[in-house]
């Protein structure tokens, strides 16, 4: 038990500072947000990126942790990156549903408060589940090209 929680702080503060450091570098490159450029991006991850780029490190950091203390074994060469890469799309799929809780908690913050708040909360996942997925990938489509 005490291993996994050392290599969920780990995999967290490596994640966060990774994505952090990368989110700075491309921001002072470009001179606005990195997320500023990218097609489709709502203004609260102009306003809060460390809130949303610690969503994907937590996720990420309890889907490591799980899967390092499953294997017993070490994989080397295609399948370890095959591993790795799952790993990081299996955080991702978890982090878009947190992400749109979080992207609806923001909305309310800036004053969308509706009555019946907790459905609102909730349908963050829906919507994260909806739109997430279509921004990574068309991301990912508009960097490879």
């Amino acid at each position: 038990m005490k291993k996994c929680i050392f290599c969920s702080i780990v995999y967290f503060v490596v994640c966060f500072g990774g994505l952090g450091s990368l989110y700075r570098l491309v921001s002072l490159l470009m001179g606005e947000s990195a997320f500023a450029w990218m097609p489709c991006m709502f203004e609260y991850h102009e306003q809060h990126p460390m809130q949303y780029i610690g969503v994907v490190a937590v996720c990420y950091a309890l889907v490591a942790a799980v899967w390092t203390m499953c294997m017993k074994w070490q994989r080397r060469g295609v399948l370890r990156i095959l591993e790795v890469l799952a790993v990081i799309l299996v955080a991702l799929v978890i982090a878009c549903p947190l992400g749109g809780m979080l992207w609806h908690f923001h909305d309310m913050l800036a004053g969308f408060f509706p009555d019946f708040w907790l459905r609102k909360l909730l349908g963050g996942i829906v919507d994260g589940l909806m739109v997430g997925p279509r921004l990574i990938f068309f991301f990912c489509k508009a960097e490879f090209r």
